[in-house]
Protein backbone atom coordinates (compact mmCIF):
# COMPACT_ATOMS: atom_id res chain seq x y z
CA UNK A 1 0.00 0.00 0.00
CA UNK A 2 1.58 3.50 -0.72
CA UNK A 3 2.57 5.63 1.75
CA UNK A 4 -0.02 8.54 2.78
CA UNK A 5 1.30 12.01 2.26
CA UNK A 6 0.29 12.94 5.85
CA UNK A 7 -0.19 16.85 5.06
CA UNK A 8 -3.02 15.96 1.99
CA UNK A 9 -5.17 14.72 4.54
CA UNK A 10 -4.48 17.53 6.57
CA UNK A 11 -5.55 19.52 3.27
CA UNK A 12 -8.87 17.56 3.11
CA UNK A 13 -9.32 17.82 6.55
CA UNK A 14 -9.37 21.36 6.54
CA UNK A 15 -11.42 21.68 3.70
CA UNK A 16 -13.97 19.18 4.65
CA UNK A 17 -14.40 21.23 8.15
CA UNK A 18 -14.74 24.29 5.48
CA UNK A 19 -17.93 22.46 4.12
CA UNK A 20 -18.90 21.15 7.46
CA UNK A 21 -18.83 25.22 8.92
CA UNK A 22 -20.73 26.70 5.87
CA UNK A 23 -23.47 24.32 6.50
CA UNK A 24 -23.70 24.79 9.69
CA UNK A 25 -24.19 28.29 8.58
CA UNK A 26 -27.08 27.75 6.42
CA UNK A 27 -29.32 25.28 8.68
CA UNK A 28 -29.05 27.18 11.97
CA UNK A 29 -29.19 30.83 10.69
CA UNK A 30 -30.85 31.07 7.32
CA UNK A 31 -30.72 35.25 7.88
CA UNK A 32 -26.96 35.17 8.14
CA UNK A 33 -25.08 37.71 6.52
CA UNK A 34 -21.35 36.45 5.16
CA UNK A 35 -18.59 38.78 6.49
CA UNK A 36 -15.32 39.23 5.25
CA UNK A 37 -13.55 36.00 6.77
CA UNK A 38 -16.46 34.19 4.95
CA UNK A 39 -16.14 35.39 1.74
CA UNK A 40 -12.78 34.37 1.79
CA UNK A 41 -13.51 31.15 2.57
CA UNK A 42 -15.93 30.94 -0.26
CA UNK A 43 -13.68 31.63 -3.01
CA UNK A 44 -11.51 28.40 -2.38
CA UNK A 45 -13.83 25.96 -0.19
CA UNK A 46 -14.57 23.87 -3.67
CA UNK A 47 -11.79 24.87 -5.57
CA UNK A 48 -9.70 23.13 -3.35
CA UNK A 49 -11.62 19.73 -3.21
CA UNK A 50 -11.21 19.95 -7.16
CA UNK A 51 -7.19 20.37 -6.72
CA UNK A 52 -6.76 18.08 -4.12
CA UNK A 53 -8.54 15.41 -6.33
CA UNK A 54 -6.66 16.52 -9.23
CA UNK A 55 -3.17 15.74 -7.56
CA UNK A 56 -3.75 12.19 -7.46
CA UNK A 57 -5.09 11.44 -10.83
CA UNK A 58 -4.73 8.06 -12.65
CA UNK A 59 -5.21 6.88 -16.27
CA UNK A 60 -4.67 3.55 -15.12
CA UNK A 61 -4.43 0.61 -17.60
CA UNK A 62 -7.05 2.11 -19.88
CA UNK A 63 -11.00 3.54 -19.96
CA UNK A 64 -12.54 0.44 -18.42
CA UNK A 65 -10.05 0.01 -15.46
CA UNK A 66 -10.64 4.21 -15.11
CA UNK A 67 -14.11 4.01 -15.27
CA UNK A 68 -14.45 1.23 -12.81
CA UNK A 69 -12.32 2.66 -10.22
CA UNK A 70 -14.26 6.12 -10.15
CA UNK A 71 -17.88 4.20 -10.63
CA UNK A 72 -16.17 3.31 -6.65
CA UNK A 73 -15.00 5.68 -5.64
CA UNK A 74 -17.43 8.04 -6.57
CA UNK A 75 -21.06 6.82 -8.33
CA UNK A 76 -21.30 4.24 -5.39
CA UNK A 77 -21.16 6.27 -2.88
CA UNK A 78 -22.92 9.10 -4.35
CA UNK A 79 -26.54 6.55 -4.75
CA UNK A 80 -25.61 5.13 -1.19
CA UNK A 81 -25.73 8.33 0.52
CA UNK A 82 -28.63 9.66 -1.25
CA UNK A 83 -30.33 6.40 -0.56
CA UNK A 84 -29.53 6.75 2.66
CA UNK A 85 -30.73 10.33 3.43
CA UNK A 86 -33.83 8.98 1.43
CA UNK A 87 -34.61 6.46 4.10
CA UNK A 88 -33.86 8.96 6.83
CA UNK A 89 -35.75 11.70 5.79
CA UNK A 90 -39.13 9.23 5.26
CA UNK A 91 -38.54 7.54 9.29
CA UNK A 92 -38.29 11.36 9.97
CA UNK A 93 -41.54 12.45 8.53
CA UNK A 94 -43.50 9.56 9.63
CA UNK A 95 -42.28 10.51 13.38
CA UNK A 96 -43.26 14.29 12.10
CA UNK A 97 -39.37 15.38 13.09
CA UNK A 98 -40.04 18.38 10.62
CA UNK A 99 -42.63 20.09 12.89
CA UNK A 100 -40.10 19.81 15.94
CA UNK A 101 -37.17 21.37 13.71
CA UNK A 102 -34.85 18.16 13.37
CA UNK A 103 -35.18 17.59 9.74
CA UNK A 104 -34.77 20.49 6.89
CA UNK A 105 -37.61 19.89 4.84
CA UNK A 106 -40.86 17.42 4.91
CA UNK A 107 -40.88 14.21 3.40
CA UNK A 108 -41.46 13.59 -0.56
CA UNK A 109 -42.27 10.17 -1.95
CA UNK A 110 -40.79 11.69 -5.54
CA UNK A 111 -37.53 12.93 -3.73
CA UNK A 112 -36.35 9.85 -4.88
CA UNK A 113 -36.65 10.64 -8.79
CA UNK A 114 -34.26 13.58 -8.56
CA UNK A 115 -31.56 10.38 -8.59
CA UNK A 116 -32.47 9.99 -12.04
CA UNK A 117 -33.59 13.57 -13.50
CA UNK A 118 -30.70 15.52 -12.82
CA UNK A 119 -32.29 18.01 -10.90
CA UNK A 120 -30.57 19.63 -7.79
CA UNK A 121 -31.84 17.28 -5.14
CA UNK A 122 -33.62 18.28 -2.06
CA UNK A 123 -31.62 15.78 1.06
CA UNK A 124 -28.09 15.67 0.87
CA UNK A 125 -27.75 18.40 -1.17
CA UNK A 126 -23.92 18.25 -0.40
CA UNK A 127 -22.93 15.01 -1.93
CA UNK A 128 -23.40 16.69 -5.53
CA UNK A 129 -19.70 17.00 -4.93
CA UNK A 130 -19.54 13.41 -5.94
CA UNK A 131 -21.37 13.12 -8.93
CA UNK A 132 -19.25 16.20 -9.81
CA UNK A 133 -16.01 15.13 -9.71
CA UNK A 134 -17.20 11.70 -11.30
CA UNK A 135 -17.91 14.14 -14.46
CA UNK A 136 -14.56 16.43 -14.00
CA UNK A 137 -12.37 12.83 -13.96
CA UNK A 138 -13.86 11.69 -17.02
CA UNK A 139 -13.37 15.13 -18.75
CA UNK A 140 -9.51 15.53 -17.88
CA UNK A 141 -9.48 11.74 -19.02
CA UNK A 142 -10.32 12.26 -22.26
CA UNK A 143 -9.07 15.77 -22.66
CA UNK A 144 -5.64 14.54 -21.29
CA UNK A 145 -5.54 11.76 -23.50
CA UNK A 146 -5.50 13.64 -26.93
CA UNK A 147 -3.83 16.99 -25.43
CA UNK A 148 -0.30 16.04 -24.57
CA UNK A 149 1.57 19.66 -23.56
CA UNK A 150 -0.03 20.18 -19.73
CA UNK A 151 0.56 23.82 -20.94
CA UNK A 152 -1.94 24.00 -23.26
CA UNK A 153 -4.28 21.57 -21.44
CA UNK A 154 -4.33 24.02 -18.55
CA UNK A 155 -4.87 26.95 -21.21
CA UNK A 156 -7.72 24.81 -22.43
CA UNK A 157 -9.32 23.88 -18.82
CA UNK A 158 -9.28 27.75 -18.34
CA UNK A 159 -10.71 29.02 -21.28
CA UNK A 160 -13.40 26.68 -21.20
CA UNK A 161 -14.18 27.23 -17.15
CA UNK A 162 -14.07 31.29 -18.14
CA UNK A 163 -16.34 30.64 -21.35
CA UNK A 164 -18.56 28.69 -19.14
CA UNK A 165 -18.56 30.87 -16.06
CA UNK A 166 -20.14 33.76 -18.33
CA UNK A 167 -22.34 32.08 -20.89
CA UNK A 168 -24.07 29.29 -18.13
CA UNK A 169 -26.35 30.90 -15.51
CA UNK A 170 -25.43 28.69 -12.61
CA UNK A 171 -27.62 25.46 -11.95
CA UNK A 172 -28.99 25.70 -15.67
CA UNK A 173 -27.51 22.47 -16.08
CA UNK A 174 -28.55 18.90 -15.16
CA UNK A 175 -26.41 16.67 -13.31
CA UNK A 176 -24.41 20.09 -12.11
CA UNK A 177 -22.67 20.18 -15.04
CA UNK A 178 -22.03 23.99 -14.83
CA UNK A 179 -20.43 23.32 -11.83
CA UNK A 180 -18.43 20.70 -13.05
CA UNK A 181 -16.94 22.92 -16.16
CA UNK A 182 -16.72 25.89 -13.81
CA UNK A 183 -14.44 23.84 -11.38
CA UNK A 184 -12.76 21.83 -14.13
CA UNK A 185 -9.68 24.19 -14.28
CA UNK A 186 -8.77 23.34 -10.60
CA UNK A 187 -8.56 20.24 -10.83
CA UNK A 188 -6.14 20.28 -13.85
CA UNK A 189 -4.29 23.21 -11.48
CA UNK A 190 -3.99 20.20 -8.72
CA UNK A 191 -3.01 17.22 -11.47
CA UNK A 192 0.38 19.65 -13.08
CA UNK A 193 1.61 21.24 -9.45
CA UNK A 194 1.24 17.89 -7.61
CA UNK A 195 5.29 17.37 -8.03
CA UNK A 196 5.74 21.37 -6.84
CA UNK A 197 3.17 20.78 -4.12
CA UNK A 198 4.71 17.80 -2.76
CA UNK A 199 8.36 18.27 -2.57
CA UNK A 200 7.69 21.66 -0.54
CA UNK A 201 10.85 21.99 1.76
CA UNK A 202 9.34 21.87 5.48
CA UNK A 203 13.02 23.94 6.23
CA UNK A 204 11.68 26.75 4.99
CA UNK A 205 8.82 27.13 7.09
CA UNK A 206 8.81 30.90 8.15
CA UNK A 207 8.52 32.02 4.75
CA UNK A 208 5.95 29.52 3.40
CA UNK A 209 3.86 31.12 6.44
CA UNK A 210 4.92 34.67 5.60
CA UNK A 211 3.60 33.88 1.73
CA UNK A 212 0.06 32.49 3.29
CA UNK A 213 -0.27 35.56 5.70
CA UNK A 214 -0.16 37.20 2.29
CA UNK A 215 -2.10 35.03 0.50
CA UNK A 216 -4.64 35.41 2.84
CA UNK A 217 -4.39 39.25 2.79
CA UNK A 218 -4.74 39.06 -0.83
CA UNK A 219 -7.72 37.60 -0.78
CA UNK A 220 -9.41 39.32 2.16
CA UNK A 221 -8.90 43.02 0.30
CA UNK A 222 -10.52 41.20 -2.85
CA UNK A 223 -13.95 41.07 -0.44
CA UNK A 224 -13.90 45.03 -0.44
CA UNK A 225 -14.09 45.14 -4.31
CA UNK A 226 -17.20 46.37 -5.68
CA UNK A 227 -19.61 43.55 -6.24
CA UNK A 228 -19.18 43.48 -10.23
CA UNK A 229 -15.28 43.35 -9.80
CA UNK A 230 -15.03 40.67 -6.96
CA UNK A 231 -17.57 38.65 -8.52
CA UNK A 232 -16.03 38.33 -11.96
CA UNK A 233 -14.69 34.92 -13.20
CA UNK A 234 -10.82 36.40 -13.63
CA UNK A 235 -11.17 37.28 -9.99
CA UNK A 236 -13.17 34.09 -8.85
CA UNK A 237 -10.47 32.13 -10.11
CA UNK A 238 -7.52 34.30 -9.34
CA UNK A 239 -8.84 34.13 -5.59
CA UNK A 240 -9.67 30.70 -5.99
CA UNK A 241 -5.97 29.34 -6.62
CA UNK A 242 -4.11 32.10 -4.33
CA UNK A 243 -6.75 30.11 -1.84
CA UNK A 244 -6.31 26.93 -2.58
CA UNK A 245 -2.22 27.80 -2.52
CA UNK A 246 -2.44 29.25 0.85
CA UNK A 247 -4.62 26.32 2.34
CA UNK A 248 -1.61 24.02 1.09
CA UNK A 249 1.33 25.88 2.34
CA UNK A 250 -0.40 25.84 5.61
CA UNK A 251 -1.03 22.09 5.79
CA UNK A 252 2.32 21.57 4.73
CA UNK A 253 3.81 23.84 7.36
CA UNK A 254 1.59 21.78 10.58
CA UNK A 255 1.82 18.82 8.34
CA UNK A 256 -0.28 16.47 11.22
CA UNK A 257 -3.30 17.60 13.54
CA UNK A 258 -4.83 14.26 14.46
CA UNK A 259 -8.63 14.64 14.30
CA UNK A 260 -8.70 17.11 11.02
CA UNK A 261 -6.03 14.65 9.71
CA UNK A 262 -8.30 11.47 10.55
CA UNK A 263 -11.36 13.00 9.02
CA UNK A 264 -9.58 14.34 5.94
CA UNK A 265 -8.67 10.48 5.07
CA UNK A 266 -12.14 9.84 4.88
CA UNK A 267 -13.34 12.99 4.33
CA UNK A 268 -16.31 11.62 1.68
CA UNK A 269 -17.81 10.32 5.06
CA UNK A 270 -18.39 13.65 6.60
CA UNK A 271 -19.36 14.88 3.79
CA UNK A 272 -21.89 12.43 2.71
CA UNK A 273 -23.00 12.24 6.90
CA UNK A 274 -22.45 15.31 8.27
CA UNK A 275 -25.91 17.18 7.28
CA UNK A 276 -27.45 14.13 9.11
CA UNK A 277 -26.20 15.04 12.21
CA UNK A 278 -26.54 19.38 12.32
CA UNK A 279 -30.21 19.66 12.77
CA UNK A 280 -30.78 17.30 15.30
CA UNK A 281 -27.54 18.81 17.19
CA UNK A 282 -29.11 22.13 16.71
CA UNK A 283 -32.72 21.07 18.44
CA UNK A 284 -30.91 19.67 21.21
CA UNK A 285 -29.03 22.72 21.66
CA UNK A 286 -32.11 24.79 21.53
CA UNK A 287 -32.98 23.79 25.08
CA UNK A 288 -29.55 25.78 26.08
CA UNK A 289 -29.22 29.68 26.02
CA UNK A 290 -26.43 30.14 23.27
CA UNK A 291 -25.60 32.88 21.58
CA UNK A 292 -25.70 32.24 17.74
CA UNK A 293 -21.49 32.30 17.26
CA UNK A 294 -21.19 29.55 20.20
CA UNK A 295 -23.80 27.78 18.64
CA UNK A 296 -21.92 27.34 15.08
CA UNK A 297 -18.61 26.73 17.53
CA UNK A 298 -20.49 23.72 19.58
CA UNK A 299 -22.46 21.78 16.46
CA UNK A 300 -18.96 22.15 14.70
CA UNK A 301 -17.12 20.59 17.24
CA UNK A 302 -19.69 18.05 17.83
CA UNK A 303 -20.57 17.31 14.21
CA UNK A 304 -16.17 16.72 13.94
CA UNK A 305 -16.08 14.59 16.76
CA UNK A 306 -19.41 12.30 16.17
CA UNK A 307 -17.30 11.85 12.90
CA UNK A 308 -13.69 10.33 14.32
CA UNK A 309 -15.05 8.15 17.26
CA UNK A 310 -18.60 7.11 15.96
CA UNK A 311 -19.56 7.66 12.45
CA UNK A 312 -16.42 7.13 10.42
CA UNK A 313 -15.57 3.84 12.24
CA UNK A 314 -18.85 2.66 11.68
CA UNK A 315 -18.71 2.86 8.40
CA UNK A 316 -15.49 1.67 7.99
CA UNK A 317 -16.56 -1.82 9.77
CA UNK A 318 -20.09 -1.84 8.31
CA UNK A 319 -20.24 -1.37 4.73
CA UNK A 320 -17.07 0.22 3.83
CA UNK A 321 -17.81 -0.91 -0.11
CA UNK A 322 -20.47 2.15 -0.01
CA UNK A 323 -17.92 4.84 1.72
CA UNK A 324 -15.06 4.04 -1.62
CA UNK A 325 -13.13 2.37 1.41
CA UNK A 326 -12.83 -0.91 -0.51
CA UNK A 327 -14.40 -1.52 -4.54
CA UNK A 328 -17.63 -3.10 -4.52
CA UNK A 329 -17.41 -3.71 -8.43
CA UNK A 330 -14.00 -5.50 -9.29
CA UNK A 331 -12.11 -5.54 -12.00
CA UNK A 332 -9.52 -7.64 -13.48
CA UNK A 333 -6.74 -6.03 -15.11
CA UNK A 334 -5.51 -7.77 -18.41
Amino acid sequence: MAQRIEYIDLAKGLCISLVVLFHIGQQIDSAQTVSHTGEVFQYFRMPLYYFLSGMFFKGYSGFVDFSTRKINKLLIPYVFFFLASYLVGMMCGFLGFYEKGIILEPFRWDIIFELFTGAEISYNAPIWFLLSLFEVNVMFYVFHNFIKDGRQLLLISLALGMTMSYIIVPGSLPYYLDRTLKFFPFFAMGFYAKGLVINHDRRLAKTYALVALCCFGLIYGVTYLDEAIKGSPWVGYLAGAIGVAMIMIVSNIVGKLPIFSYIGRYSIVVLGFHTFLIRPLKFVFSFFPIPLPCLYVAIFVCVVLLMRFLVIPLSLRLFPCLVAQRDLIRYKQR
